[in-house]
């Protein structure tokens, strides 16, 4: 559709440019920008119309494994606290052979994973601490026992992190009205955007605004459609035993 639109326009200004004319030449500037508007409108709901599986309803199987794709997820700190479905909140205060250190950033918690697993140094966490889940929910752990219950939900959670695929950000959702027309988008700037947002579609019509790019660690993919985006989430699941 574009390539008809700009060779139509294309031939209207190079038809009129040299008759002098700047009134006809406004009128025909604001022509084209109005007609490259509906062009686009119509280009949308055109792509939405004919392919209505580009849409993504509340609970569907997209949205559980967009969620899986994009759920709270980092290794870094599992030698502390052996939860693997979330991340420690920082800072944190550990014990190390008795002595208490603070881990205020990635920088420290980098450290003392030298000092454990290089010099062979036990540590452990100083009670309470905060946990962010899977689901980007805060979790206060105060005792040794929540922490254990913790780590056996993690081994029945629904939406355990798929860890061999990223999506690369930003990228945008599009919202559209029972008609088929746009009416917004929204800005998807991280795993936890991505996530919430996938959580709290509801009755809202929306489409994710493609092609997108994933990474798969060793390949960048562009995916330009659902059923595509499905296949390779899947696909990458199976491969990181998932």
């Amino acid at each position: 559709m574009w390539g008809r639109v700009f060779t139509g326009v294309t031939v209207l200004c190079l038809k009129y440019a040299g008759n002098g004319s700047l009134y006809f030449t406004g009128r025909l500037v604001a022509a084209t920008v109005f007609f490259l508007c509906i062009a686009c409108q119509e280009e949308i709901e055109e792509m939405i119309g004919e392919d209505p599986g580009l849409a993504i309803a509340d609970g569907s199987e997209m949205t559980v494994w967009i969620r899986k794709a994009t759920s709270n997820y980092e290794t870094e700190d599992d030698f502390l606290d052996g939860y693997s479905c979330g991340t420690l909140k920082l800072p944190i205060a550990v014990s190390l052979n008795g002595a208490v250190r603070m881990i205020n950033n990635e920088g420290d918690l980098g450290i003392v994973r030298d000092i454990v697993e290089e010099l062979g140094i036990p540590a452990s966490l100083q009670f309470p601490f905060s946990v962010v889940s899977g689901d980007y929910t805060e979790i206060e752990i105060r005792s040794e026992e929540e922490l254990s219950l913790l780590r056996e939900r993690c081994d029945n959670d629904e939406y355990a992190r798929i860890p061999c695929i990223r999506f690369s950000y930003p990228l945008e959702m599009l919202t559209y009205n029972a008609n088929n027309q746009t009416n917004g988008s929204v800005p998807i700037g991280n795993d936890q955007d991505f996530f919430r947002f996938m959580e709290a579609i509801g009755d809202l019509h929306t489409t994710i605004n493609y092609p997108v790019t994933v990474n798969l660690g060793n390949e960048m993919m562009e995916v330009n459609n659902n059923e595509e985006l499905l296949d390779v989430i899947k696909q990458t699941a199976e491969g990181c035993g998932n």
